[in-house]
C-alpha cells in the first residue's frame, strides 16, 4: 500500500500528543472533527484528554516523522504538503480504493521509524472526508488507542533494569484462584487469598492497584449499576481504608471485552473522604459460564500532581490480561514467548 521507507531508530516522544498535518485550506471543515474524534475526555478529578493533537506545518517535519503516532489527514484534492504527501505515500491500488471510496483510513507501522503509527485519513473530495469523519471518527480513536495499548503493554511487560515481567507470581496467583493475570515488573501481591475470592496487585510512585473479586452467578440477583457499586464500596471498606466511588459524580458505561468476553466497562472517580484522597478508577464487570462466576476487575490510581492519564492506562492494560480461563491463559503467554 505504501512506498518503502527504510526505518531509522525508534520513535520518540509521548504517545499522548500527537502531531497532525493537515492543509490550510481544509482546516475549518476537517479539524474540527478531527478533534472531536480523537481528544476525548477521560473522567479524572482534572480535565484531561486521552490524547491531544499538535497541527504542524512542513517546517516540523522532524517530529511528525520521529513522533509514536502521527496523523495525515488531506483529501486527495488538496494541493498542500498534506495533500502531496497523501497523494506520494500511497500506491496506486491504494489511491484507486479511495477514489472509489472503499477506503479512507490507512494505518502504517514503523513508516519512518520503529514503535511507529502513521495514521493517513483521506477522501476524493474535502465534502467526503468531511463525511467519513463525522460518521466513522470511532475508527480513528480506536485505531490509535489500540495501538497505543499494544505498545504501552509492550513496554509494561518487558524487561528493564534486569526485571520483566512476573511469571511466578502469576503462577502462584493462578494457583490460588484459578485464574490467570499478567503482573508487570515493581508489582506486588498486597492483599487477598483464594479463600477470600479476592486478589489486590499494586505498584507505587506513583500509586496504582488493580484487584480482582468473584462470586458464584445467583440468578435472583440484578447485576446492574447499584449492585457494582455496592459489593465495589463494601470491599474497598474492607481492603482500602475506605475508599468509594466519589459521591455526586457520574460514572460512564459502555461495552468492552476481557478475556475473549463481553464486559461492561464503567469509568468514574474515587474518594477516600477520611484521608482526603482521590482519583480515577477503571472497572469491568463479566461472567463466564463456564465456572459460573462473576468477576469485578478494577483499576485506580492516585497520583497527585501529575497527569492520571498515563497512569490510568497501564491498570487498563493490567486488568485487561485478566483471564478467567487458565488453559487459555497459559496457552497466550507460550503464544507470546514463541
Amino acid at each position: 500500500m505504501f512506498c518503502g521507507c527504510d526505518v531509522k531508530g525508534d520513535a520518540v516522544g509521548s504517545y499522548r500528543k500527537i502531531p497532525v498535518l493537515i492543509d490550510a485550506g481544509e482546516t475549518a471543515d476537517i479539524y474540527p472533527l478531527l478533534s472531536q474524534a480523537v481528544e476525548r475526555e477521560i473522567i479524572t478529578p482534572r480535565h484531561e484528554t486521552a490524547y491531544k493533537l499538535h497541527p504542524v506545518d512542513s517546517a516540523r517535519y522532524a517530529w511528525l516523522k520521529n513522533a509514536r503516532t502521527s496523523i495525515i489527514v488531506a483529501s486527495l484534492e488538496s494541493p498542500g504538503p498534506a495533500g502531496n504527501l497523501i497523494r506520494q505515500s500511497l500506491t496506486p491500488d491504494a489511491l484507486k480504493a479511495i477514489q472509489s471510496n472503499m477506503r479512507w483510513m490507512v494505518v502504517k507501522r514503523n513508516l519512518w521509524a520503529g514503535n511507529q503509527i502513521i495514521v493517513f485519513l483521506t477522501a476524493p473530495t474535502t465534502e467526503a472526508l468531511a463525511v467519513q469523519l463525522d460518521l466513522f471518527g470511532d475508527d480513528v480513536f480506536e485505531a490509535i488507542d489500540r495501538s497505543v495499548n499494544e505498545r504501552v503493554g509492550e513496554w509494561l511487560y518487558g524487561t528493564a533494569m534486569g526485571k520483566g515481567e512476573q511469571y511466578e507470581l502469576e503462577d502462584s496467583i493462578a494457583r490460588a484462584f484459578g485464574w490467570g493475570i499478567r503482573v508487570p515488573r515493581y508489582w506486588s501481591w498486597e492483599k487477598g487469598t483464594g479463600e477470600d475470592n479476592f486478589l489486590w496487585l499494586r505498584t507505587l510512585e506513583p500509586e496504582r492497584w488493580v484487584f480482582v473479586w468473584h462470586t458464584d452467578m445467583d440468578t435472583t440477583i440484578d447485576y446492574d449499576i447499584a449492585w457494582w457499586r455496592h459489593v465495589r464500596d463494601s470491599l474497598c471498606e474492607i481492603y482500602y481504608e475506605g475508599d468509594s466511588v466519589a459521591r455526586h459524580t457520574s460514572v460512564r458505561m459502555e461495552g468492552a471485552r476481557i478475556g475473549g468476553r463481553p464486559a461492561v466497562e464503567i469509568r468514574g472517580l474515587w474518594e477516600n473522604r477520611l484521608k482526603h484522597h482521590g482519583g480515577p478508577f477503571v472497572s469491568y464487570v463479566l461472567s463466564d459460564k463456564v465456572t459460573r462466576r462473576v468477576f469485578i476487575v478494577d483499576g485506580a490510581v492516585f497520583a497527585p500532581i501529575v497527569p492520571k492519564e498515563p497512569y490510568l492506562r497501564h491498570v487498563e492494560i493490567v486488568c485487561k490480561s485478566f483471564q478467567p480461563d487458565l488453559p487459555k491463559f497459559y496457552e497466550e503467554r507460550k503464544t507470546r514467548e514463541d
